[in-house]
């Protein structure tokens, strides 16, 4: 009895399960606290691509022991923190709630892609409509654990639009820096939401310098790519999915890919699940890039020793439009570890896919995203897929324009 009851002290004293960080470049074990943000013996490295971006590591056995109660998840909560252990938050103090959003079954496009079984993971349904909100309900926590006022970050919109809503909920002063050619319909966003918002003469890199350079002022970075305790955030896509497969692995997962903190964010969520013994193998992730803007394409193509695709040109998919990808590295460690890929499709096939989503799988999906199933697509021509279990990532739904109605009516065909 008393060791019962001492094990539940024990799980009741470590909500959050972190040991500490280590540098995804060099290796530099830095301690958990609240300065950590990139590898202070690496810092910003050569350039945007090659930061020493820290990964923060937890302590999976007592992790298992306060998430889990027989098998079973001991928390009912609906958001992101029914997995408080694995997140780096000691007590959540926000009342937007960002996940556990749907995941939902599209037989008609699995029978017209020639799919086993394909899942469309809603993250249209979060407060503000996006996955982003899962990276800035960590953000937000720990802004204000640690009494912080301003809260900041670079973004084409849907990044800005999430900090300015969970920023106004909390009470927080939200910055948001945008590229000069940001959507003019984003900004009616942010402004709605009371923003303040700083457009940079430059493109999305260059807001993003500006950003960082207010962290000198006090104010808390939300840039998912530098500060290591967002992408946490993000990797709780990856367990829901999981839970809500009842436990099983699906096969494939494919997501946009942009600064790279999505996909590897997901990836890391399987990961952990792994190491705490609830899932016996990871699935194949695979990202999706635009072809006019295929920069983290090129960096695993070269890592592989293979040539790089076209030069970038032009893409109307603003949220994967990033010429530098900041969190290039831990991505393609999940890649490595997933046997996973990258792929490239263009605007116009993203567009019918846009369409394809909205016509027979019944969900409105932002450019970005409908990249997703262009990309599979691409894959059931390449290969069978008739046995696979398969996800797709529906990042966002904030949509700039009208969906383009190009499929033919197939209503009551595809069945």
């Amino acid at each position: 009895m008393e060791n019962n009851e001492h094990r539940h002290q024990v799980i009741e004293a470590h909500r959050s399960c972190v040991v500490d960080l280590r540098c995804l470049r060099c290796g530099q074990v830095v301690p958990y606290g609240e300065d950590a943000y990139l590898c202070p013996v690496c810092g910003t490295g050569t350039g945007p691509s090659d930061a020493g971006i820290l990964d923060v590591r937890y302590d999976y056995e007592l992790a298992a022991r306060a998430l889990f109660d027989d098998g079973r998840l001991r928390s009912d909560r609906d958001d992101i923190f029914r997995y408080l252990p694995l997140l780096p938050v000691e007590e959540p103090r926000t009342d937007l709630r960002a996940g556990w959003t749907p995941l939902v079954e599209a037989p008609r496009l699995a029978a017209a892609l020639g799919v086993g079984s394909l899942y469309l993971k809603d993250e249209t349904r979060n407060p503000s409509r996006a996955l982003k909100d899962r990276a800035t309900a960590v953000g937000v926590n720990r802004a204000l654990a640690q009494g912080r006022t301003d809260i900041c970050c670079a973004s084409a919109g849907n990044a800005a639009i999430s900090l300015a809503a969970f920023a106004a909920n909390a009470g927080l002063r939200a910055h948001a820096f945008v590229p000069h050619d940001a959507s003019e319909i984003r900004l009616e966003w942010l402004d709605a939401l009371g923003a303040d918002v700083i457009r940079s003469e430059g493109d999305y890199d260059q807001a993003y310098d500006e950003a960082e350079a207010m962290r000198a002022a006090g104010w808390y970075s939300r840039n998912c790519a530098f500060n290591p305790f967002l992408v946490e955030g993000k990797k709780t896509c990856g367990l829901e999915i999981t839970e809500q497969l009842d436990w099983r692995v699906p096969d494939v997962v494919i997501s946009p890919v942009g600064d790279a903190c999505t996909l590897s964010g997901i990836g890391k969520g399987f990961r952990d699940l792994q190491r705490m013994g609830r899932i016996d193998r990871l699935p194949r992730l695979v990202g999706v890039q635009a072809a006019g803007e295929p920069a983290m394409l090129n960096l695993y193509l070269e890592q592989q020793g293979r040539p790089p695709v076209a030069e970038p040109g032009d893409t109307a998919a603003a949220s994967i439009d990033v010429a530098h990808p900041r969190n290039a590295r831990r991505l393609l460690n999940e890649l490595e570890a997933s046997d996973g890929e990258l792929l490239a499709v263009e605007d116009a096939e993203m567009r019918s896919a846009q369409s394809r989503l909205a016509r027979i799988g019944g969900t409105i999906a932002e450019l970005a995203s409908a990249s997703t199933l262009a990309a599979l697509h691409h894959l059931s021509e390449r290969e069978s897929l008739a046995a696979a279990r398969v996800v797709l990532v529906v990042t966002g739904g904030r949509t700039d324009e009208p969906i383009t109605n190009d499929e033919p009516n197939t209503k009551g065909n595809e069945r």
